[in-house]
């Protein structure tokens, strides 16, 4: 039967009690982290903004972001 099959190869997530614990020995937060978008497309700035985003809280910095920009073929379709 596949179903019982697949089911045999499915692993569940479940919490480790002693991860909650854990911490990075990156974790500062007297200290900051910088981001400076992509000067590419829209979803190249979006995931570059995930990713800075997940990186600051995992080190308990704070994150310092740019001022507010024009994107590139968003505000007014010009490359500049």
């Amino acid at each position: 039967d596949y179903t019982n099959y697949q089911d045999e190869l499915m692993i569940y997530w479940s919490d480790i009690k002693s991860d909650s614990k854990y911490a990075s020995p990156f974790y500062d937060e007297d200290k900051y982290l910088t981001f400076e978008p992509d000067h590419g497309g829209w979803n190249n700035i979006r995931m570059s903004m995930e990713t800075v985003l997940i990186m600051a809280h995992a080190m308990g910095r704070t994150l310092v972001l740019p001022p507010e920009a024009a994107i590139y073929l968003i505000n007014d379709g010009s490359k500049g």
